[in-house]
Parts: structure tokens; C-alpha cells; sequence
């Protein structure tokens, strides 16, 4: 055991304008194998050595089958992770989103499931440090000392306009455009995932939520409401206020916290962006064997 304990819920939801729910999510510890899927879920377990896997996929919205995509991308990157490999975290979940998407387009090729795909966002805890993979625009922030940041950046045509300062972000905000993604599992051949690796802290508390979440809910409210509430407390009041105004999309959301004597606390002046550092661009090609 490496003396680090991760607190965590999660919670999916619907909301109000679906009639389905397209969203997916698992927590797995990878040690023994317990996985968490089903919603609502809480609990607590101790990192092992082989780490912990948390998960969200979020079925494309207005494809074929969408709930299938998701479910698709959880349990494949799970699969890949829990087999025996040396390799390093940030090459082994590199595969995983590789085999992942790949097995996203096998199942699309049943009948009714073409066109089908989803986003899907990783984070690899191995030991003291979280291995973060994006694809798409599902979200992962971290919460320390009254800081939260945003580890992921959106995969999506607006946040590229943002990006090249041809959109504002308060444009970006109230765009139609803005669930045109530039990639996604099982869209193309071979997905170009985003990774990022922060060494964690004790008392860091991780969020990941679909964009019907942080479509709804402001940064500066998803600060108060992580710093306000415990991991369980937070997912009820994030599915409660983005149902509140309007629960257009489905809603799933999973916090895990970070604590026990094998982390070190943060420093006085320790940011999240101090501890953060990017392995892999959207776009770029695979991570260099080292």
C-alpha cells in the first residue's frame, strides 16, 4: 500500500430534456479489481500498487447509439489498464485511449450503431501522481487550497477560435457551435488524445464532469461547491443546480479526495499550475518511447 487513501462519489443523471442517458462513468481500483459504476456511488479504498483508474465517457449526443459508445470506451480502458504491463503510466494510457477508440469503431459497425462515438476523460493515479488523458470536452479540475484549476482544455471548435483570438470566451460561452468537437472516440481512425500528469497533494480533491455540468455551472460556483461541501455532498448539489437550470444534457459528475501520510501537503505558495505539467498536446503525435 502506499499509505494514501482515495475518498470519492459520483452521480449520473439524466436531467430533464433527455430520453436517455448517454453518460458513463467508473471508478476501478486496480489492485483488486473493484469497480464502481453505478450510480449513485461513494465510498473509500486505499491506493494500491498497481494505482486506481476514474473514468467519464460521454455519448454523442444525436448519434446512433450513443449510450454504447460510452459504455464501450469505460470498459475497454479498464481492460487495457488492469493487464500486466511495465510500461510507463503515460505510455500505458496512451494505449488504453488507442484501443479504446479502436474498439468504439468494431462495435460501430453492428447495424444502428453507425456514426456512433463519445468523449472520454482518464485519470491514471499512479502513486503520487495523476496521469490525465482528454478526448473531446468532458472536463477534469483540481481543487487545492482554495484553488481550482482546470487540467483539461476542451476539444471543441470554439475553444480553437478562443485559442487563435478569434472568439472571446464570453462568446465561446453562449456559442451554438460550441458541441462541435474537433475529435472524438471512435470519429476517426486514430484519436490524438491530450495528456497531463500533477503530482498530487493531500487534501486535493479531483473533479470530472460531462459537459452538461460545466455547461451549466460556472468556475467560480464549481470552486464554492467543492470547497464547500465533502466529495458526496458536491456531486448532489452540481446535479441539483445544473437540473435547476433547465438539465438539458445528461449530468454526471465524480469528486475523489486525496489524503493520508504517503502525500506530501501543499506548500504555502504551491499552485496546481506549479505541479502540473502537459506530456502530450491535443494533436501531437505519440508520446516518444523513453
Amino acid at each position: 500500500m502506499t499509505d494514501i487513501t482515495i475518498t470519492f462519489a459520483a452521480l449520473s443523471d439524466i436531467g430533464l430534456a433527455r430520453s436517455i442517458n448517454e453518460d458513463a462513468y467508473q471508478l476501478t481500483d486496480l489492485s483488486t479489481g473493484e469497480n464502481f459504476d453505478e450510480s449513485p456511488s461513494n465510498g473509500q479504498f486505499k491506493l494500491g500498487p498497481r494505482g486506481a483508474l476514474l473514468t467519464l465517457s460521454d455519448g454523442m449526443g444525436g448519434h446512433a447509439a450513443g449510450e454504447v459508445a460510452s459504455s464501450t470506451v469505460i470498459s475497454s480502458v479498464r481492460a487495457t489498464l488492469q493487464a500486466d504491463d511495465d510500461a510507463p503510466a503515460e505510455h500505458r494510457l496512451e494505449a488504453a485511449v488507442r484501443r479504446a477508440n479502436a474498439d468504439v469503431i468494431e462495435a460501430a459497425q453492428i447495424k444502428g450503431r453507425h456514426g456512433m462515438g463519445a468523449t472520454l476523460t482518464a485519470v491514471l493515479v499512479d502513486r503520487t501522481t495523476a496521469y490525465v488523458a482528454e478526448v473531446g470536452d468532458s472536463r477534469a479540475y483540481l481543487l487545492r487550497t482554495g484553488q481550482l484549476k482546470q487540467l483539461t482544455r476542451d476539444q471543441s471548435l470554439v475553444q480553437m477560435l478562443v485559442d487563435q483570438g478569434l472568439m472571446r470566451p464570453e462568446e465561446a460561452e453562449s456559442s451554438p457551435r460550441k458541441n462541435i468537437l474537433l475529435q472524438a472516440m471512435g470519429s476517426v481512425e486514430e484519436v490524438h488524445a491530450a495528456i497531463g500528469q500533477v503530482e498530487l497533494r493531500k487534501g486535493d480533491r479531483l473533479l470530472i464532469c460531462s459537459d452538461g455540468i460545466s455547461n451549466a455551472v460556472s468556475h467560480s460556483e464549481l470552486l464554492d461547491i467543492l470547497t464547500s461541501n465533502g466529495p458526496w455532498r458536491a456531486c448532489e448539489q452540481l446535479v441539483q443546480l445544473a437540473n435547476d437550470r433547465g438539465g438539458e444534457d445528461n449530468l454526471t459528475v465524480v469528486v475523489a479526495q486525496f489524503d493520508g501520510p504517503g502525500l506530501a501537503a501543499p506548500a504555502a505558495s504551491e499552485t496546481v499550475t506549479g505541479t502540473f505539467s502537459v506530456i502530450k498536446d491535443f494533436g501531437a503525435p505519440s508520446i516518444p518511447s523513453s
